[in-house]
C-alpha cells in the first residue's frame, strides 16, 4: 500500500491484514473468520483477487466485492506490499508470493472432494502447498486430525503446519440454531414448512441429475403449508451464467420458488429448512451436523473422497425417488428424521465443535504479533436475509382424500399433471396470462379500494368461462356469480388466506381440511 495514502488516515491501526480472494464461496468462508476482527481498531483488512488468472468457477467476486464495500488491491500490489496477515480459503492462488504469513482454511466443510480428474484432495494439493522445498502457509486450518492425515499422507512436510481449528461456518450455524423459527417465518412465511434444495455443481449433483426437480416441488408441495427455496453453488452461475439460470428456472420462481442469493443467506435456509434435499456436498453435511431431515437427490460422485464424511452421509441417507410424488416422500423423511441420527457423521467432519472462534483467533493475532482483544471469541449467528419471493398469480385448487378427511389443497398453476378431485383454476385478473385466465373458474384482484360491484360485472363479461369473480381483502373474500348474487366469505381463522374461501364456496362447501387447519366459511349473501 501506497505509503503516502497514510497521510489521509482518521484510524491509526496497527496491522495489516490481506484477503486472498477466489471464488465467491472462498470469500464466504473467509468472510466467517473476519468477523473475528470486528471492532478491533488495530486492524485494517483489504482483499485482492487475481484478475490475470482467475478461477474457472471464480465469476461473481469483482460485483459481491463491491457490493460489500470492501478496499480491493490489485494483485500485482498485493504481492509487493508487506502485510502481518494473510487469509485464503483456496491453495490455487500463487500464495508463495505473498509478503505475509499466510493461513489457509478450506472453502468447505474439510476436505471431501478431489479435483475433477485427478486424486488430489482439493484444498491439499502438495504442488501448491509446498513451493521450492519451503511450506507456504504458515498455517492449514483443518476441522478434524483426519484432515490432517490426509495432508500427511500427501505432504509430511506441510502436515507440519497444519492445526485442528474446527469449522467457523458450523459453529456460526449452531449459534444461530436458536433462531430456526425467526428465519423460517421470514423465508418461509408464518406457519409454513420450508423445504429446501441445496445443489453443488457438477454432473452429479441435483440440479445437475434433476433440472426439472425445483418445478416440480413447487407444483407438487401446496403453496399454503410449504415454501420451496434453493440453495445453488455459485459454481453453477459461473459455467453457465446468471442469465441462464434465471431462464432455466423462471417458471419455478414464478410459481413461487425461493432462489437464495449465493453469496448470502444460505445459511439462515439450511438453520430454517424443515427436509433439505441435497447431495455430496457441505450443505448436506451441515444441514445434517443442524439435525435437520434429509433426502439425497445427486448421484455418487467419482470427485467425493471414499470414506468421507460426504460419502458416509451419503451412504446413509435415503434418496429422493424422481418418479414417485414428491409431497409423500418429503413428509415421510420428517416422520421418520431420528434426532441425533447424523451425530456420527457431524463428528468426522469436524472436531472442537464450538471452538473454532478462540483457536482461530488466537493463531492469528498470534502470526501478527498482536495481543488478543480482551473479550471472548465467539462467533455471532447469520443475519435473517429474505429475497424477495413472487406469490403465484394462478392456482389451481382442489379436494386431495387424506383416509376420510377431504382436505382442500392449492397448488401453482404449473403444466406439471395433478392429482385433485374437482380441478378449478384461480387466476388474477391482470397478471395471470391469457391461458390461465381463459381456464379460470375464479378471476380474482388484491385490490381493496376497487369498486366491487362494477369491477365483478366487468370481468365476468371479459372471461365467460368463469364462474365467480373474487377479491382478497385482509380477513374477508368478497365474490360474486353470474347471477349477480354478491356473497362475503369470512374463514374463522386469520391464518388462512382469505381467498381460498372463495375456492370453498366454488366447491359448495363451508367446512374444509385447509392448510394445517379445519376452516369453517361464514356466507353472507349481499
Amino acid at each position: 500500500m501506497d505509503p503516502g495514502f497514510d497521510h489521509w488516515l482518521t484510524v491509526g491501526f496497527e496491522r495489516r491484514v490481506l484477503v486472498v480472494v477466489r471464488t465467491v464461496t472462498t470469500l464466504n468462508r473467509l468472510l466467517d473468520v473476519l468477523t473475528l476482527f470486528s471492532g478491533d481498531h488495530r486492524v485494517q483488512t483489504v482483499f485482492t483477487f487475481d484478475r490475470e488468472r482467475p478461477a474457472i468457477l471464480g465469476a461473481g467476486v469483482p460485483r459481491l466485492l463491491e457490493r460489500l464495500g470492501a478496499a480491493v488491491i490489485p494483485w500485482q500490489q498485493a504481492i509487493a506490499t508487506e502485510f502481518d496477515l494473510a487469509i485464503a480459503a483456496s491453495e490455487n492462488d500463487d500464495l508463495h508470493l505473498l509478503r505475509a504469513p499466510v493461513v489457509l482454511l478450506p472453502h468447505g466443510i474439510g476436505h471431501q472432494k478431489y479435483y475433477p480428474g485427478s486424486s488430489v484432495v482439493a484444498g491439499l494439493n502438495p504442488e501448491r502447498l509446498v513451493h521450492r522445498g519451503q511450506v507456504v502457509p504458515a498455517l492449514i486450518a483443518v476441522a478434524h486430525a483426519e484432515q490432517r492425515d490426509q495432508l500427511r499422507a500427501a505432504s509430511p512436510e506441510a502436515a507440519e503446519r497444519a492445526e485442528v481449528v474446527g469449522d467457523p461456518c458450523l459453529d456460526r450455524l449452531v449459534a444461530g440454531a436458536h433462531r430456526a423459527a425467526e428465519y423460517r417465518a421470514a423465508l418461509a412465511g408464518p406457519g409454513k414448512q420450508l423445504v429446501t434444495i441445496a445443489s453443488t455443481w457438477g454432473s452429479s449433483s441435483v440440479l445437475g441429475q434433476h433440472p426439472d426437480l425445483p418445478l416440480r416441488l413447487v407444483a407438487e408441495l401446496p403453496v399454503d403449508t410449504t415454501t420451496v427455496c434453493a440453495i445453488l453453488h455459485p459454481g453453477i452461475a459461473a459455467a453457465h451464467s446468471s442469465w441462464q439460470l434465471d431462464a432455466w428456472l423462471a417458471e419455478a420462481k414464478q410459481a413461487g420458488l425461493l432462489v437464495i442469493p449465493s453469496e448470502t443467506g444460505w445459511q439462515a435456509a439450511v438453520t430454517a429448512s424443515s427436509c433439505v434435499i441435497g447431495d455430496e456436498s457441505s450443505v448436506s453435511l451441515y444441514a445434517a451436523a443442524l439435525d435437520r431431515p434429509l433426502l439425497m437427490a445427486g448421484c455418487p460422485s467419482p470427485a467425493t473422497v471414499p470414506g468421507s464424511p460426504a460419502a458416509m452421509l451419503a451412504a446413509r441417507t435415503d434418496t429422493l425417488a424422481a418418479g414417485r410424488p414428491l409431497a409423500a416422500q418429503i413428509d415421510d423423511a420428517i416422520d421418520r428424521h431420528v434426532p441425533g441420527g447424523y451425530e456420527p457423521v457431524a463428528k468426522q467432519a469436524v472436531a472442537v465443535p464450538g471452538q473454532s472462534a478462540e483457536l482461530l483467533r488466537a493463531a492469528c493475532y498470534r502470526l501478527m504479533k498482536l495481543p488478543e482483544p480482551s473479550g471472548p471469541a465467539e462467533f455471532t449467528s447469520y443475519p435473517v436475509t429474505a429475497p424477495a419471493r413472487a406469490e403465484p398469480v394462478a392456482f389451481v385448487a382442489g379436494i386431495r382424500e387424506h383416509g376420510s378427511t377431504d382436505v382442500l389443497v392449492r397448488l401453482p398453476a404449473t403444466d406439471v399433471p395433478q392429482r385433485l378431485h374437482h380441478l378449478h383454476v384461480i387466476a388474477h385478473h391482470t397478471r395471470a396470462s391469457l391461458r390461465e385466465l381463459s381456464a379460470a373458474a375464479i378471476v380474482f384482484t388484491d385490490d381493496a379500494e376497487v369498486d366491487f360491484p362494477d369491477w365483478a360485472a366487468a370481468v365476468l363479461k371479459q372471461w365467460p368461462d368463469a364462474r365467480f369473480a373474487a377479491a382478497r381483502l385482509e380477513d374477508r373474500c368478497l365474490a360474486a356469480d353470474r347471477s349477480g348474487r354478491r356473497y362475503e366469505l369470512v374463514p374463522d381463522s386469520r391464518q388462512v388466506d382469505p381467498l381460498a374461501a372463495a375456492s370453498m364456496l366454488c366447491l359448495g362447501r363451508t367446512d374444509l381440511e385447509f392448510g394445517r387447519h379445519r376452516v369453517r366459511v361464514a356466507i353472507r349473501i349481499r
